[in-house]
């Protein structure tokens, strides 16, 4: 891996992590740092999702952001932002050494220069790549556990239809059981990994025929974690629980997840259509397509079938579910354009409209890489942001519907200062006559501002230095966040 990119990667993450402030869905927020939050007294158990109380969330995940916030709270820098900042950081580098070692694993599968070329540009300034890599999202850190355990396990690669090279030599049961270990993390942070760990299991045993000793050594690295997955889930639920068959029976049995919206068995390549921008998204179905056709064997295909054809047949889907697939789509990518290459030949390779079509995909793929290293994901945290550093002292948010602290049917509790922000959320003519704190505010997200009279704007999204470019009222057209202090 060329250290040139090593380090333009590193800096275009930390610039990503800074900006891109919030979450991709709500689960990111309240099902990890509103957690931990609980579980240091700050937000009350009213206000977590109903997923606590059905006790079917793994509690390894919001440990993970306990730690962190005791960490910074003993040496004073107990900050919401600057927790959430350390907590993407830490994944964007699990994901630059990720994608280290997933090009040294597969660099002797490409031997020539313009394939490692790509297949490290890929792994680095992938735009869909880097959106996920940089999330402390359950999706994320278990599909990289499963990639790094993966690389770590001795896989008896025999036969054709494979690209997963061969290790140069064997190993003990040390790095098996060590394997095992973090295919233990992938399901103690999200259990569908386990339809991957199975996936390749049935590939172990039938493919790669691995012996018995090995195969139990790996299973039993992988009871360990669950044993202390366990431990995690009665630190965050005060008592023994079993989460992932109440996950399981609240989900499939009851059918909760159902009830958030379904879609058919080919929901999935509409959404990585739609959702991975065309032609890009063409060109990864394309890649992933043609991988598991012409590497039937490889224990990759036999991991990634399992967990995407069960995805596929379960009715509630969410493209965020298949993230975890991520960090081997840019080897998808270049086995697919090798494999065009051998068949066709550089002289169809050379073709000007071929040369201009990849140089318009590379360069799409740079603008969405820029967006998302720029662009926040979620702009209610740039408001919270905004209160968070300017009012110290406690204070009132009046509002008549939705406010700064809202998504969806739940109340944000981890960017507030503990019992620094009292809400009243009733009619204006209920609103009391007086401020009862030093300070009132007031918030709306709108097309036109209605604010109170006497308000005095403090905050808004809406760029100022936007104003001169909007043209048509283009701006006008969207809803803006504004903040205002109350008289």
């Amino acid at each position: 891996m060329p250290k040139k990119y090593l380090l333009l990667a590193a800096s275009v993450l930390a610039v990503a992590c800074w900006n891109s402030v919030g979450f991709h869905q709500g689960d990111e927020h309240f099902q990890l740092l509103e957690f931990a939050n609980y579980r240091l007294g700050n937000t009350p158990a009213e206000n977590l999702a109903w997923e606590y109380a059905a006790q079917m969330r793994p509690g390894t995940q919001p440990f993970l952001v306990f730690v962190v916030l005791r960490a910074l709270g003993a040496v004073g820098l107990a900050d919401p932002f600057l927790v959430a900042l350390v907590l993407r950081l830490l994944s964007a580098g699990l994901f630059l050494y990720l994608a280290v070692r997933v090009y040294r694993n597969y660099a002797p599968a490409f031997a020539d220069a313009r394939w490692l070329r790509w297949l490290a540009l890929l792994l680095l300034f992938s735009w869909v790549n880097v959106y996920s890599g940089i999330r402390f999202a359950s999706e994320n850190w278990s599909g990289m556990a499963f990639a790094f355990g993966f690389l770590l396990y001795p896989l008896p690669i025999r036969g054709a239809y494979t690209l997963t090279p061969r290790p140069a030599e064997a190993a003990g049961l040390w790095k098996v059981f060590a394997a095992g270990l973090l295919f233990g993390c992938s399901f103690v942070l999200r259990y569908q990994m386990a339809l991957a760990c199975v996936g390749l299991g049935a590939w172990l045993i039938f493919v790669g025929r691995e012996s018995p000793r090995r195969l139990l050594a790996t299973v039993a690295g992988g009871l360990v974690v669950v044993a202390l997955g366990t431990v995690a889930d009665y630190w965050l639920y005060g008592e023994w629980v079993n989460a992932p068959w109440n996950y399981l029976r609240v989900n499939l049995v009851e059918g909760k997840a159902a009830t958030f919206g379904t879609q058919p068995w080919w929901g999935y390549f509409e959404s990585i259509f739609e959702r991975g921008v065309p032609p890009l998204s063409l060109v990864y179905l394309a890649a992933i397509g043609w991988f598991c056709y012409r590497y039937r064997r490889d224990p990759l295909t036999w991991a990634f079938v399992v967990f995407f054809v069960v995805h596929c047949l379960l009715a509630r889907k969410d493209i965020r579910f298949l993230f975890p697939m991520l960090p081997f789509l840019p080897v998808a990518i270049v086995a697919l354009a090798r494999d065009l290459h051998a068949r066709w030949g550089e002289a169809a390779f050379q073709r000007s409209w071929r040369r201009h079509a990849t140089t318009f995909l590379w360069v799409l793929n740079l603008l969405l890489l820029a967006s998302v290293a720029v662009r926040p994901m979620i702009v209610e945290v740039l408001a919270q942001r905004y209160v968070y550093y300017h009012y110290n002292e406690p204070l009132t948010l009046l509002a008549d519907g939705k406010h700064i602290y809202t998504y969806s049917n739940l109340l944000i509790d981890f960017y507030r200062r503990p019992q620094g922000v009292t809400i009243v959320n009733q009619d204006r003519a209920e609103w009391p006559g007086e401020c009862p704190t030093a300070t009132c505010l007031y918030s709306e997200q709108t097309r036109s501002p209605n604010p109170p009279p006497g308000a005095k704007l403090v905050f808004s999204t809406r760029p100022a230095w936007a104003e001169p470019f909007n043209f048509g009222g283009w701006l006008d057209g969207m809803r803006w966040w504004y903040v205002y202090e109350l008289p």
